[in-house]
């Protein structure tokens, strides 16, 4: 099956030509040499398959193609990014697009989140309780309760989180892994 998925990308790159392949499926259109995505009729991004995900022109995009987590930040009066949801700070790098905005929305996929032993592990830290677990193949993915939210965790089956469910956890995140999009 996967020997069916790369050919569209492997003969697209072979041709001189444009190649229309709609795929109704994520996981097909990552596999091509390049995608676009569309809302309501239009073009709201086009690119490679790792500039789609690793840099979506926005929310939508964002969340269209695969699993996030998506917290809603805005500026304090001293200039930093707090959360919407509770007022604790947030370290980000928004684009220099964002740079004279007072709201955004950070977007963290779940392999960038990780259980941490203290806050000060990563640049942001937020508590909560594993509830649930999925075993994926090659992955894991584990559902973190906080404060009326859930935020999904990925780790490798290698790396997996030895501790059970209904457990206290901290789930940090780094700046750098994050994708900072208008909210």
């Amino acid at each position: 099956m996967r020997s069916l998925h790369l050919r569209p990308r492997s003969g697209h790159a072979r041709q001189r030509g444009v190649v229309l392949f709609i795929a109704l499926i994520v996981l097909v259109a990552m596999t091509l040499a390049g995608i676009a995505v569309m809302r309501a009729g239009r073009f709201v991004q086009v690119g490679t398959p790792d500039e789609i995900y690793s840099r979506p022109a926005n929310r939508f995009v964002a969340e269209f193609i695969g699993d996030v987590n998506v917290f809603g930040v805005k500026k304090n009066a001293d200039g930093a990014w707090v959360s919407e949801d509770d007022g604790s700070r947030v370290e980000i790098v928004p684009p220099p697009a964002l740079s004279g905005a007072r709201e955004a929305a950070v977007v963290v996929r779940p392999e960038f989140l990780r259980f941490i032993d203290e806050p000060s592990a990563a640049n942001n830290a937020i508590k909560g309780t594993v509830y649930n677990e999925y075993a994926l193949g090659s992955r894991i993915q584990y559902e973190v309760r906080s404060s009326g939210r859930t935020l999904l965790v990925e780790l490798s089956r290698a790396n997996a989180w030895t501790g059970g469910l209904d457990q206290p956890v901290i789930v940090g995140w780094d700046a750098r892994d994050a994708i900072v999009v208008e909210g």
